[in-house]
């Protein structure tokens, strides 16, 4: 063991603790802040951190259908992903003895999957629908809304009675499912001039200063309905259409 002793802080290196600080503090009292260490892909083996990675990988392979051109494929497998990320959730609360990292590191990976699934993958969809300059202005700027949005749920999460502030992210995918369905089946529409009219404004409702049910049985119910139907009325629609 390695001690570096100074006026207020000992370092203390260990088998067991790669870096632990101590803090002496006045009348004796002292805090340890240690960091759990292991290899990264050890954090996976937690089931909930399992499934959120199915979240990233639905989410990558998503972005990868679209950036070949095939839009309503990707987002068919989005919304795949929203059920994953629906799913992991309640695992994550099921689930006890789960370490401060294990936490930690599920938290993390699950706003990033947020981010992919809820601002990512709609914005180059539509992107791909409007010429430039104005496709990379729009990219940016849903995923800036995006980026805050997750910023501001991470420090201040649900409310006691399961309410979140502006509208989860996860209701852009659904949203932009409705309207390639309703291209392909009812209406052939201008998607370079409805799409930013919709989403322009739905993106500010992320950031708006409203309360939205994010929790609860019946909220998980109708996400897994309404993306299973979304993904399957695309994939149908995509087929009859080609």
């Amino acid at each position: 063991m390695a001690i570096r002793t100074g006026s207020l802080r000992t370092w203390q290196t260990s088998p067991n603790l790669s870096a632990v600080a101590v803090r002496k503090r006045p009348k004796g009292v002292i805090s340890i802040a240690s960091a759990e260490t292991g290899a990264m892909i050890a954090y996976l083996s937690d089931r909930a951190n399992a499934v959120t990675a199915v979240v990233i990988l639905c989410s990558g392979a998503a972005m990868g259908l679209v950036a070949r051109g095939h839009q309503e494929a990707g987002v068919a497998l989005g919304l795949w992903a929203i059920i994953a990320d629906d799913v992991d959730g309640e695992i994550a609360r099921r689930t006890k003895n789960r370490t401060m990292a294990t936490k930690a590191i599920g938290k993390a990976l699950d706003a990033f999957s947020d981010l992919i699934f809820g601002s990512v993958i709609p914005a180059i969809v539509i992107a791909s629908f409007i010429d430039l300059p104005a496709s990379a202005v729009f990219t940016a700027f849903m995923i800036l809304i995006g980026a805050l949005r997750l910023a501001y749920f991470d420090y201040f999460g649900l409310d006691h009675r399961g309410y979140s502030t502006g509208l989860p992210l996860s209701y852009a995918l659904p949203v932009l499912a409705a309207i390639l369905i309703v291209d392909h089946t009812i209406a052939l529409l201008e998607l370079g001039v409805v799409l930013p009219a919709v989403f322009v404004p739905l993106s500010l409702l992320h950031i708006a200063p409203f309360k939205v049910k994010a929790s609860g049985t019946l909220v998980h119910v109708i996400t897994i309905c309404v993306a299973v139907t979304g993904s399957a009325g695309l994939l149908i629609t995509s087929r009859t259409g080609t």
